[in-house]
C-alpha cells in the first residue's frame, strides 16, 4: 500500500523535533502492509488509528490501495478530542 499524509498532518508532524519525525517514519511504513503493523486500530467502518512510541496518534482512513493520514496528534490531544475510543 501507499501512504499519504495530508498537509495538516504534515505541518504537525513537521513541526515536531527531527527524532521524533524519524521514529514517526518508521512506524507510519509499517503502514504499507497492513498485515504486520503494529498498534493500529479500527474505530469505524473505514476509519482506523496507530498509536505511535505511546507519544502520538495517528487517524487514516483507506481507499484502494492507498492509505491516507487525515490528522496527526499527541495521544493526550486525541483523549481531550474524541476520548478513549
Amino acid at each position: 500500500m501507499q501512504v499519504k499524509i495530508k498537509p495538516k498532518a504534515r505541518k504537525y508532524i513537521e513541526s515536531l523535533p527531527e527524532k521524533s519525525q524519524r521514529i514517526i517514519a518508521e512506524h507510519l511504513m509499517q503502514l504499507e502492509d497492513l498485515q504486520t503493523a503494529r498498534d493500529i486500530e479500527r474505530i469505524q467502518e473505514n476509519d482506523w488509528r496507530m498509536h505511535i512510541a505511546h507519544t502520538y496518534t495517528a487517524f487514516f482512513h483507506i481507499e484502494g490501495d492507498i492509505v491516507f493520514i487525515d490528522l496527526f496528534m499527541s495521544i493526550e490531544e486525541a483523549h481531550k478530542r474524541y476520548g478513549r475510543l
